[in-house]
């Protein structure tokens, strides 16, 4: 159970914090459940409304150890192995439906190889490079104190490096 003020990663939306628990008022929203109003770090026009008893969709962001990890095993992470080129969309959204940071780099790895291997980048790739990259370097950003505008060059410093 989150408490008002926690600070939680809402899909691959980034980082919310959580303003209210309580029943909501809306003609959507079920009077009888408990629901979590997330509030995003980023956009004071963005938030979310997370039932308190289906936590699947947000959890507690990386620590700096965690965050410092993955960067240094970014290299040795693989790309997407898409067999059908219809299913590369499907194939993206599976791969980061859990939420993990990990796949979001599997997936970020493979837009990048197959950008530079095709000399441009479709929309769809682009759409999801753009809200990865969001995911990804909000989090970090939070974990690590850096400002997300200096997280790729931050990222290409440290990549591969052993932390302890």
């Amino acid at each position: 159970m989150l408490s008002r003020g926690d600070t939680v990663v809402y899909k691959c939306r980034g980082i919310y914090k959580v303003e209210e628990i309580g029943t909501l008022d809306f003609s959507f929203a079920d009077r009888k459940k408990k629901y979590y109003t997330l509030q995003s770090v980023d956009d004071s026009r963005d938030r979310a409304y997370v039932p308190t008893d289906d936590e699947t969709n947000i959890r507690k962001p990386v620590s700096r150890q965690e965050a410092m990890e993955l960067i240094s095993r970014m290299p040795e992470i693989d790309v997407l192995r898409v067999k059908n080129e219809k299913c590369r969309e499907q194939e993206y959204k599976q791969c980061i439906s859990d939420y993990c940071p990990e796949n979001w780099v599997k997936v970020l790895k493979t837009l990048y190889k197959r950008t530079k291997s095709r000399g441009s980048i479709t929309s769809m790739d682009k759409k999801y490079q753009i809200l990865l990259e969001h995911a990804l370097y909000s989090e970090f950003s939070f974990a690590l104190g850096i400002p997300a505008s200096e997280m790729t060059r931050f990222i290409a410093d440290h990549m591969g490096e052993k932390t302890n």
